[in-house]
């Protein structure tokens, strides 16, 4: 009993890797979701997905928000690949912010998930950032 406890600590520890093409997929989504302006820069610039799976990774005090998991992000990117020809990252922008309404539609709840926790990683990644400079 106590190797599965155990176990399952281990389990909950792990870092959530995702390859370099999940990656850049990540990035663009997050950069259409925060679209940079004179006063914010692009998500993708601030290696905001570091942040963002960070929080992503269940750990002790931090519950796993149930619409969002590894497993889920994971599907939601090899769907809108799927939905993109092949490849998100080499569709046009339209297209892109075209299947991310459709997913939003599609799976509001996840969506939801996925904005709540691009724009929470964002923004904490800022005042870090901010007041590291202070």
């Amino acid at each position: 009993m106590s190797d599965m406890l155990r176990l399952a600590t281990l389990s909950r520890q792990q870092k959530v890797e995702l390859s370099i093409e999940e990656r850049a997929q990540l990035n663009a989504i997050i950069d259409l979701l925060i679209p940079a302006d004179q006063d914010f820069p692009p998500p993708s610039s601030l290696a905001l997905v570091d942040e963002f799976l960070h929080y992503l990774r269940p750990r002790a005090g931090h519950k796993t928000m149930l619409m969002l998991s590894e497993k889920r992000l994971r599907t939601a990117l090899k769907e809108l690949n799927l939905s993109a020809g092949g490849d998100f990252c080499l569709a046009s922008c339209e297209k892109q912010q075209s299947l991310l309404r459709h997913l939003e539609q599609r799976d509001p709840a996840f969506f939801q998930a996925l904005w709540t926790l691009v724009n929470h990683s964002y923004y904490a990644l800022l005042a870090t950032n901010h007041l590291k400079r202070a």
